[in-house]
């Protein structure tokens, strides 16, 4: 695959990845995170939220180099190793949602379960392409 389309394909990863750290916040005010964590101790609601702050921070991270050094990725050495590792990154939150997350909330919120499926996916199909054909 030519390079110029990876590079197209991981500037589109870098807006995917835009889109979810909206994503983050406006799930964390609908899914009612603050509010389901009022009976915790405070201990895990600070460990909760800086989890969640260096998810955010890595996508971030993740799209912004996406965006800005997408050619970082397809050079021998760290870049295919880096790519190798969000290619099983990505897929592994693919194999999280369909194994791991509660069913019948997943059938109950069946559009974005499929979308977001799609997303993750899509994430570990770039990174997997750039890792194996570069």
């Amino acid at each position: 695959m030519d390079d110029e389309i990876l590079i197209w394909l991981l500037r589109s990863v870098g807006l995917v990845c835009g889109g979810l750290v909206v994503a983050n916040f406006v799930g964390a005010k609908r899914l009612g995170y603050a509010r389901s964590l009022v009976g915790a101790e405070k201990l895990v609601r600070q460990i909760f939220y800086v989890h969640c702050g260096y998810i955010v921070g890595l996508i971030t991270a993740l799209g912004v180099l996406c965006l800005g050094w997408p050619g970082l990725f397809l050079e021998d050495g760290m870049g295919r190793v880096v790519s190798g590792f969000f290619a099983v990154f990505w897929g592994s939150r693919v194999v999280v949602q369909l194994t791991y997350y509660e069913k019948e909330y997943r059938a109950r919120e069946r559009f974005w379960d499929v979308f977001f499926l799609g997303v993750f996916g899509y994430l570990a199909l770039v990174f997997g392409l750039v890792f194996f054909l570069k």
